[in-house]
Protein backbone atom coordinates (compact mmCIF):
# COMPACT_ATOMS: atom_id res chain seq x y z
CA UNK A 1 0.00 0.00 0.00
CA UNK A 2 3.10 2.24 1.18
CA UNK A 3 5.82 2.34 -1.10
CA UNK A 4 8.43 5.29 -1.51
CA UNK A 5 9.31 5.84 -5.32
CA UNK A 6 12.05 7.39 -7.73
CA UNK A 7 11.89 10.47 -8.77
CA UNK A 8 10.85 10.75 -12.63
CA UNK A 9 10.00 7.36 -12.37
CA UNK A 10 6.07 6.40 -14.08
CA UNK A 11 5.05 6.10 -10.71
CA UNK A 12 6.03 9.48 -9.85
CA UNK A 13 4.74 10.87 -13.06
CA UNK A 14 1.19 9.25 -11.64
CA UNK A 15 1.82 11.71 -9.07
CA UNK A 16 2.03 14.65 -10.94
CA UNK A 17 -1.31 14.00 -12.10
CA UNK A 18 -2.87 13.38 -8.23
CA UNK A 19 -1.21 16.57 -7.58
CA UNK A 20 -2.74 18.58 -10.18
CA UNK A 21 -6.24 17.25 -9.68
CA UNK A 22 -6.08 17.99 -5.43
CA UNK A 23 -3.56 21.15 -5.58
CA UNK A 24 -2.86 23.02 -8.76
CA UNK A 25 -6.53 22.82 -10.16
CA UNK A 26 -8.29 24.14 -6.62
CA UNK A 27 -5.16 26.63 -6.23
CA UNK A 28 -5.90 27.95 -9.51
CA UNK A 29 -2.01 27.12 -10.73
CA UNK A 30 -0.37 26.14 -13.70
CA UNK A 31 -0.29 22.09 -14.23
CA UNK A 32 2.92 20.39 -13.81
CA UNK A 33 3.53 18.79 -17.30
CA UNK A 34 7.23 17.44 -16.90
CA UNK A 35 9.18 16.05 -13.44
CA UNK A 36 10.31 18.90 -11.26
CA UNK A 37 13.95 18.96 -11.17
CA UNK A 38 13.82 20.56 -7.97
CA UNK A 39 12.20 17.32 -6.20
CA UNK A 40 15.10 15.14 -7.87
CA UNK A 41 16.68 14.48 -4.35
CA UNK A 42 13.21 14.30 -2.32
CA UNK A 43 12.12 11.01 -0.79
CA UNK A 44 8.28 10.58 -2.43
CA UNK A 45 6.09 8.18 -0.71
CA UNK A 46 2.83 7.38 -2.65
CA UNK A 47 0.02 5.41 -1.02
CA UNK A 48 -1.44 2.67 -4.28
CA UNK A 49 -4.80 1.40 -4.25
CA UNK A 50 -6.53 -0.51 -6.70
CA UNK A 51 -3.46 -0.20 -8.99
CA UNK A 52 -3.25 3.34 -9.06
CA UNK A 53 -1.70 6.44 -6.80
CA UNK A 54 -4.07 7.70 -4.67
CA UNK A 55 -1.85 9.54 -2.32
CA UNK A 56 1.44 11.43 -1.98
CA UNK A 57 3.65 13.40 -0.36
CA UNK A 58 7.46 14.25 -0.54
CA UNK A 59 10.05 14.90 2.15
CA UNK A 60 12.25 17.61 1.57
CA UNK A 61 15.67 17.30 3.74
CA UNK A 62 16.37 21.07 4.85
CA UNK A 63 19.33 20.62 7.05
CA UNK A 64 20.62 17.30 8.71
CA UNK A 65 18.05 18.02 11.54
CA UNK A 66 14.89 19.16 10.00
CA UNK A 67 12.67 17.50 6.79
CA UNK A 68 9.72 19.30 4.93
CA UNK A 69 6.54 17.64 3.71
CA UNK A 70 5.49 18.97 0.90
CA UNK A 71 3.28 18.06 -1.95
CA UNK A 72 0.62 16.71 0.00
CA UNK A 73 -2.41 15.51 -2.28
CA UNK A 74 -4.91 12.24 -1.53
CA UNK A 75 -7.50 11.36 -4.28
CA UNK A 76 -10.88 13.13 -3.48
CA UNK A 77 -12.26 9.64 -4.15
CA UNK A 78 -10.46 8.27 -0.67
CA UNK A 79 -10.88 11.10 1.63
CA UNK A 80 -12.85 10.00 5.09
CA UNK A 81 -10.55 7.03 4.74
CA UNK A 82 -8.15 7.51 7.49
CA UNK A 83 -5.69 7.21 4.63
CA UNK A 84 -4.01 10.66 4.78
CA UNK A 85 -3.60 10.38 8.36
CA UNK A 86 -1.18 7.33 7.79
CA UNK A 87 0.66 8.75 5.04
CA UNK A 88 1.61 10.92 7.84
CA UNK A 89 2.78 8.75 9.82
CA UNK A 90 4.29 7.01 7.18
CA UNK A 91 6.63 10.09 6.29
CA UNK A 92 7.08 10.76 10.18
CA UNK A 93 8.35 7.28 10.82
CA UNK A 94 10.97 7.66 7.32
CA UNK A 95 11.74 10.63 8.94
CA UNK A 96 12.08 9.32 12.51
CA UNK A 97 14.73 6.31 10.29
CA UNK A 98 16.86 8.93 8.81
CA UNK A 99 17.24 10.43 11.79
CA UNK A 100 15.29 13.85 11.40
CA UNK A 101 14.69 15.72 14.67
CA UNK A 102 12.23 18.28 13.20
CA UNK A 103 9.69 17.80 10.83
CA UNK A 104 7.68 20.80 9.51
CA UNK A 105 5.22 21.51 6.70
CA UNK A 106 2.94 24.61 5.09
CA UNK A 107 -1.03 23.37 5.46
CA UNK A 108 -3.90 25.18 3.91
CA UNK A 109 -6.86 26.44 6.19
CA UNK A 110 -9.17 22.98 5.39
CA UNK A 111 -6.33 20.96 6.64
CA UNK A 112 -5.07 23.17 9.83
CA UNK A 113 -7.30 20.86 12.52
CA UNK A 114 -6.28 17.86 10.34
CA UNK A 115 -2.67 18.42 10.99
CA UNK A 116 -3.01 19.85 14.76
CA UNK A 117 -5.05 16.54 15.44
CA UNK A 118 -1.35 14.95 14.32
CA UNK A 119 0.60 17.24 16.98
CA UNK A 120 1.75 19.67 14.75
CA UNK A 121 1.72 23.09 16.17
CA UNK A 122 1.45 26.43 14.21
CA UNK A 123 4.55 28.49 14.22
CA UNK A 124 3.13 31.52 12.84
CA UNK A 125 -0.11 33.11 11.97
CA UNK A 126 -1.64 32.79 8.67
CA UNK A 127 -0.48 34.59 5.68
CA UNK A 128 -2.33 34.79 2.46
CA UNK A 129 -0.58 33.35 -0.80
CA UNK A 130 -2.16 33.64 -4.07
CA UNK A 131 -5.57 32.46 -3.52
CA UNK A 132 -5.22 30.24 -0.47
CA UNK A 133 -4.62 30.77 3.22
CA UNK A 134 -1.93 29.23 4.53
CA UNK A 135 -0.15 28.24 8.10
CA UNK A 136 3.29 26.90 8.87
CA UNK A 137 3.68 23.82 11.40
CA UNK A 138 6.25 22.34 13.27
CA UNK A 139 6.61 18.55 14.50
CA UNK A 140 9.26 17.46 17.06
CA UNK A 141 10.14 13.81 16.11
CA UNK A 142 12.66 13.39 19.22
CA UNK A 143 10.46 11.13 21.73
CA UNK A 144 11.66 13.17 25.06
CA UNK A 145 10.60 10.18 27.33
CA UNK A 146 13.23 7.94 25.91
CA UNK A 147 15.78 10.47 26.60
CA UNK A 148 14.40 11.30 30.16
CA UNK A 149 14.63 7.56 31.16
CA UNK A 150 18.38 7.10 29.61
CA UNK A 151 19.48 9.90 31.75
CA UNK A 152 17.52 8.24 35.16
CA UNK A 153 19.28 5.17 34.33
CA UNK A 154 22.41 6.63 33.93
CA UNK A 155 22.08 9.10 37.23
CA UNK A 156 20.01 5.90 39.46
CA UNK A 157 22.65 3.30 38.06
Amino acid sequence: MFTLIRWDSPIYRETLALRNQVLKASAGKPFLTKSVVEEKHDIHLVIKKEDRVVGTLLLHPCDSNCIQIKQVALSPDFQGQGLGKKLIVYAEQVARNLNYATIFLTGRKQAWGFYEKLGYVSLMEAYQEDELLLKVFKKSMVDIRHFTNQRELKTNG
